[in-house]
């Protein structure tokens, strides 16, 4: 073995022996774990970077784009920062900004869950179908419901999710 592989190979091998988790490790627990049949995951997002482009006339106009993220997510109680984030983008249709929304949610053991759907502007509450997912939502169905704050800057996402042979 070459020298850095070496110490590598000891760090590795002395982290199990004192039982010293790896980063893997640590980011599979925080993730929720997606079993076989209907899951439902409540996060709270901390709308922390936004843009807004301005494609078309001055003002919302349909074109505009909105890009998020990554923005953190929170858990239910909107108290521990869960470790997984939050980006995508929304075009908009028309004037009040219901746009298509594309999103991915990126957890901390790189798992992710892809959702598709119409953003209704000024906050309404608005419905996205899961599209895909990877590692431990692979394989995922399901929709997720996402409703605002009135001032925009905290969006409950309601994730209602089927895995497994339960589809």
């Amino acid at each position: 073995m070459r020298g850095w592989q070496m110490v590598k190979f000891a760090a590795l091998i002395l982290g199990v022996a004192l039982g010293v988790p790896d980063a893997r490790a640590l980011g599979q627990e925080a993730t929720p774990q997606a079993t076989s049949g209907q899951e439902m995951i409540v996060l709270v997002e901390h709308a922390d970077a936004v843009t807004q482009v301005d494609l078309g006339p001055e003002g919302v106009s349909p074109g505009d784009i909105m890009v998020w993220g990554p923005d953190p997510l929170y858990d239910e109680a909107n108290v521990t920062d869960t470790g997984a984030t939050t980006q995508g983008s929304c075009f908009a249709l028309n004037a009040n900004f219901d746009c298509v929304a594309q999103e991915t949610i990126v957890w901390p053991d790189g798992s992710t869950l892809e959702f598709q759907g119409i953003e209704l502007g000024g906050g309404v509450p608005s419905m996205r179908t899961i599209v895909g997912g990877s590692g431990r939502f692979l394989g995922a169905i399901g929709t997720m419901s996402v409703e605002s704050n009135p001032d925009l800057t905290l969006w409950t996402k309601t994730i209602t999710l089927q895995i497994g042979s339960a589809r």
